[in-house]
């Protein structure tokens, strides 16, 4: 056996082992879990459901903003400017940022 093909081996059983006993820890864990009180419970719920609501409304502002960039593009695209060119008229040539 090459060396490369020990050290493989070698890293292999290493990985393995470290996930079997992760494995091992996450299953005794859960025998000796206590389940959370009622009040935890409703509290963990409330602000999961609060971070769904934030989640959607992150989701509804990025579709209006790639429907925005999907009408730029074809304006662009209708008008016969380039990406690059759009990029030019941008900046202005003087070097100073556009107001």
């Amino acid at each position: 056996m090459d060396r490369y093909s020990m050290v493989v081996s070698i890293v292999g059983m290493v990985c393995s082992t470290a996930f079997l006993l992760s494995l091992v820890r996450v299953l005794v864990g859960r025998r000796n879990a206590t389940p959370l009180p009622a009040d935890v419970m409703r509290r963990l719920d409330t602000r999961l459901s609060e971070m769904q609501q934030a989640l959607d409304a992150v989701a509804v502002e990025v579709e209006r903003i790639s429907e925005g960039q999907r009408f730029t593009t074809k304006l662009l695209a209708e008008r016969g400017i380039s990406a690059d060119d759009a990029n030019a008229v941008r900046q202005p040539a003087s070097g100073r940022p556009a107001r």
